[in-house]
């Protein structure tokens, strides 16, 4: 998610890594901050997380320009944070304050104590996977969002899981770690996340992909993710807190 005119936040920036707890802030679904939320579990982040109720005006940035400005709980707050015109997520960890999905995860990967130590090999792997992820999420919103036709998500969730498989391995984690990274979290978000993936999928059976679907399964039973699946602030299989009964 892009930003319009928003100001230069204030406050210098060192290269010091900033004290206290990182703000992640994002929608009350699983969307784009599931895995920013997963890669902060893995590598031991405590995260503070601000949820807004999920609110879009379109999937693309063609569908927001074309139906012009919102003003919503979050664009509000992405206004107060000196944020104006950005989409969310957004990570406030100090005088720090950016967005961009990719560059939220690098930088809480980079700061997470735990976090497995990748080099630029695997890293470029993760990066695969997660470009993937956001492919599928793009279309996955469009669907819900824009009115897309809803019989794309088979075939595209198959073509994605076809080519990423090459790179699974039939134990273990996608980089060889005793510890998930950005790779099998993608996969476990493809193969569990309710929003945008099963409410587009409907009962899609993954057994047709087995090595994903282990991966997925595996990733999951990792402690520090098992831990966080149980946490309130986890939507992976949740949907918007307005549909929760």
């Amino acid at each position: 998610m892009g930003c319009g005119q928003a100001k230069e936040p204030k406050g210098k920036i060192s290269g010091a890594i900033p004290k206290g707890k990182p703000v992640l802030h994002y929608f009350d679904v699983s969307g784009r901050g599931e895995l920013s939320k997963l890669i902060a579990a893995v590598g031991g982040v405590e995260l503070e997380v601000v949820e807004y109720p999920f609110q879009a005006n379109g999937a693309s940035v063609a569908d927001k320009a074309k139906a012009g400005a919102m003003e919503s709980e979050h664009t509000k707050a992405a206004k107060a944070m000196s944020m104006e015109g950005c989409g969310l997520p957004i990570l406030v960890h100090g005088s720090l304050k950016i967005n961009q999905s990719a560059a939220v995860q690098d930088y809480l990967m980079g700061i997470g104590p735990t976090y497995p130590p990748v080099n630029p090999v695997q890293k470029a792997k993760d990066d695969m996977f997660e470009g993937a992820l956001e492919d599928a999420m793009g279309l996955g919103a469009g669907i819900v969002l824009s009115g897309y036709d809803g019989s794309l998500m088979v075939p595209f969730m198959e073509k994605t899981l076809t080519h990423l498989s090459k790179y699974i391995p039939e134990s273990g984690f996608v980089n060889g770690f005793d510890a998930p990274t950005k790779a099998d979290l993608v996969i476990l978000i493809l193969t569990q996340a309710l929003i945008p993936f099963k409410a587009t999928l409907g009962e899609y059976d993954f057994a047709k992909f087995p090595k994903a679907k282990a991966l997925g399964e595996r990733t999951a039973a990792f402690p520090a993710v098992a831990k966080w699946l149980e946490h309130e602030h986890c939507n992976l299989k949740k949907p918007p807190k307005a549909a929760r009964g």
